[in-house]
């Protein structure tokens, strides 16, 4: 039979608090694997997904998300909801890149303010408002 652990040894190995394991159960994410005088054990398969589980959230996705991934009836499923995150993480990497080339801008900025004394700052400014459609 394989170690069973206790709440607290999984959620120390998966640097969860107990409460968030207990949470998750009632989500529908995970389950105990079994108990043992009415305490939860998990086996080693459980504290993977238990891991998958908070990967997922540092990528970005909800737990309703999580969720259906976790229980996807195909690829296609998962791979959908993968794909449109992967493409949000892309729009947020070029705002991050024209946010950091801005601030890299207003640093090369020789004069004391980059509102009013800068050619890179000014000439953005200027970009900015001839584009059309804003109201």
């Amino acid at each position: 039979m394989p170690e069973l652990m206790t709440i607290g040894e999984a959620a120390h190995r998966a640097h969860v608090a107990t409460s968030t394991i207990r949470y998750y159960e009632r989500r529908g994410l995970l389950d105990a694997d079994a108990r043992q005088s009415g305490q939860r054990r998990y086996r080693i398969e459980t504290l993977r997904r238990l891991v998958f589980i908070g990967m997922m959230q540092d990528i970005g996705l909800t737990l309703d998300e999580v969720h259906v991934i976790l229980y996807a009836a195909t690829a296609a499923e998962w791979k959908a909801i993968a794909g449109q995150r992967l493409e949000a993480l892309d729009e947020q990497i070029a705002q991050l890149q024209d946010a950091r080339g801005l601030l890299a801008g207003a640093l090369l900025c020789r004069f004391d303010h980059p509102a009013t004394d800068c050619k890179v700052m000014g000439a953005e400014i200027d970009r900015r408002l001839d584009r059309p459609g804003i109201p």
